[in-house]
């Protein structure tokens, strides 16, 4: 078990997973930033632009760094939930995160100012763009599509509710429960992560 955990994962809950080809154990459903972390990794991805070294740095959807392909796509470390067989490697990057190639590029950033791509190859005697285009989409972008096409249905529900409360923190939390105090009262409290243990449930 890595030292960077504060507590042992309890029996039957550790699985195997694979980050950049590298097989790790983590803990089943936790975000696979936390299992990043806890098998020391810090650098997980390279930034868009110059493909500087970059770690994880937030939480949930506003984790701006911590990019990972799947078979199913590419989202945030942070949303991504660990389980038996998951894998995943860093966007942006090559041959991997730790050493990146193409990171060499920051050497150059003074001749690189933002938008210079468009504002070089624009206009009608950019037939250089045509040349530079491959290597440019080739060091950039942040992952790929998949290849299956993504599903038609979507998770929807019509319903009413008489409060809703947005957001399972401490104050939302606190406001829900004191909403159900009316009688009858039709409370919703709606947060965009999962609750993993029903004990943490209202």
């Amino acid at each position: 078990m890595s030292g960077y955990r504060l507590s042992e994962i309890p029996p039957g809950e550790s699985v195997e997973f694979a980050f950049e080809g590298r097989t790790l154990a983590g803990r089943k459903g936790e975000p696979l930033a936390a299992a990043l972390l806890a098998n020391g990794l810090r650098t997980v991805a390279r930034s868009f632009k110059y493909h500087r070294p970059r770690g994880i740095v937030g939480y949930g959807w506003h984790e701006p760094n911590a990019l990972v392909q799947t078979r199913e796509g590419t989202m945030p470390a942070t949303r991504l939930a660990v389980a038996a067989g998951l894998e995943a490697r860093p966007v942006n990057c090559w041959p991997s995160s730790s050493f990146d190639v193409a990171s060499v590029l920051g050497a150059f950033g003074a001749l690189m100012p933002a938008g210079f791509y468009y504002k070089t190859f624009r206009g009608p005697r950019g037939r250089a763009w045509h040349l530079f285009e491959p290597a440019i989409r080739a060091l950039a972008g942040l992952g790929t599509l998949p290849d299956a096409a993504a599903p038609l249905e979507t998770e929807k529900r019509f319903a009413h509710c008489d409060v809703l409360v947005v957001g399972a923190g401490v104050a939302g939390q606190s406001a829900a429960l004191a909403a159900t105090a009316a009688p009858g009262a039709r409370v919703w409290l709606l947060d965009g992560d999962p609750i993993a243990d029903p004990a943490d449930r209202l």
